[in-house]
């Protein structure tokens, strides 16, 4: 595989071009951060599609939207069928499993921004998060809330025109609201708090 030889050693190039099971998780991490220009652009589709089980399983273990961003580069939308649904099933059930285990949810922001490269639209991802039980969806609610009353929202490797609009509309959803005022938790209350200061000072 061609590559920017200021970045990558020919050794780590003919890696990527081999079975994947032989690839170090670090090395799998590199190509998925690396930028996209300096790859290809045919043959880092192929790539893409060779070892995106194996970026999976990185991003389980270290979530970082980052990882899929090159999915359009890689023209993710033209694979075949059965490839994009293999690929969609293994990102949903990394975040399914997040979302159910305590210790980890704390970064389903990040893993939703990761899936939602996949539709270049975290909207129906968002509605997944809605199927998670209360105390995921309050984790998540808490997180965005909070990054648009003390920052300028949620930064993510989301680059298309509008990105954010969709965690912004679902976090003023009147059926959000009204599921987080049910939950006793710290982060539903926060959440709740934080919304109703967003709609105050009409943050957007």
């Amino acid at each position: 595989m061609k590559g920017c030889t200021r970045c990558w050693q020919q050794e780590e190039l003919d890696l990527l071009d081999g079975d994947p099971e032989l690839l170090s998780d670090k090395i799998v991490h590199k190509f998925a951060w690396e930028s996209t220009d300096h790859f290809d652009r045919d043959e880092y589709e192929l790539a893409w599609r060779r070892l995106g089980y194996r970026v999976v399983r990185v991003l389980e273990q270290d979530p970082d939207d980052k990882l899929t961003a090159g999915l359009k580069w890689a023209r993710f939308d033209s694979w075949p069928e059965d490839e994009q649904t293999a690929l969609r099933t293994l990102v949903t059930d990394v975040v399914v499993r997040a979302a159910g285990d305590p210790e980890r949810r704390w970064k389903l922001d990040e893993l939703l921004q990761a899936a939602a490269q996949l539709d270049q639209d975290i909207a129906p991802w968002l509605r997944l998060a809605d199927t998670f039980e209360d105390d995921a969806v309050a984790v998540l609610a808490d997180t965005y809330a909070d990054l648009y009353v003390y920052s300028a929202g949620p930064m993510s490797w989301m680059m298309w025109d509008d990105s954010n609009q969709p965690i912004h509309d679902w976090l003023l959803s009147p059926a959000l609201r009204a599921r987080l005022s049910t939950i006793d938790s710290p982060d539903a209350q926060d959440a709740v708090k934080n919304i109703d200061l967003m709609i105050e000072f009409s943050i957007r």
